[in-house]
């Protein structure tokens, strides 16, 4: 199948495309993804969020340069993206952990940051993107209004993806944890839900 053929195929649906798509390109996305994020699984998420956003966009597909370099470029915007959500997710920690300091004798302190960094990522890791993308927004005190414009969600999608991810992560934590962190980590995500 040629490029043309190929993005003809893809923006009509045809299953087989997708499939192409990913057997002509995920190797070259994984190393380009890797060589700028060099963390395995980190890189393979970059690639496999590409590879779904055109499939799931493929009807305003618009490659205007070549499909691998149209793809190059999604994964340094991935790429950037992913360390964006890192950064945040970064703040988010902070918030909850200056959250902690106020229930909490700052000598007592009963878990360290990298406890409360690996549950944030366990409870992040299963979301949606569009779910996660809309917490984390939210955490940098972006509107909702703002979000969806940012993800080309209709406002209540967004609000509701926020509420959701809040639930998720309240329960994944509650599981995994109690006392200071449990009650430091409920004040923060009472404050990105409002």
């Amino acid at each position: 199948m040629t490029e043309s053929a190929l993005i003809d195929a893809l923006r009509s649906g045809t299953p087989d495309a997708y499939e192409q798509l990913y057997h002509r390109y995920w190797k070259l996305l994984y190393k380009i993804a890797y060589s700028r994020v060099p963390d395995e699984d980190a890189a393979k998420d970059i690639v496999q969020n590409v590879l779904i956003s055109i499939w799931q966009n493929r009807k305003s597909l618009r490659v205007r340069t070549t499909l691998e370099q149209f793809l190059r470029g999604a994964v340094k915007l991935q790429t950037l993206n992913h360390f964006r959500s890192e950064r945040v997710k970064q703040h988010v920690i902070d918030l909850a952990m200056a959250q902690m300091e106020l229930v909490v004798e700052p000598e007592s302190d009963p878990l360290s940051r990298h406890v409360l960094e690996q549950s944030l990522d366990i409870a992040l890791h299963g979301m949606p993107e569009n779910m996660k993308q809309s917490f984390l927004l939210r955490c940098e005190n972006r509107s909702i209004k703002e979000i969806a414009e940012k993800l080309g969600l209709a406002e209540q999608t967004v609000s509701n993806h926020i509420s959701e991810a809040v639930r998720r992560l309240r329960q994944k934590l509650t599981k995994h944890h109690q006392g200071e962190l449990l009650l430091g980590l409920s004040l923060f995500l009472s404050l990105v839900h409002h």
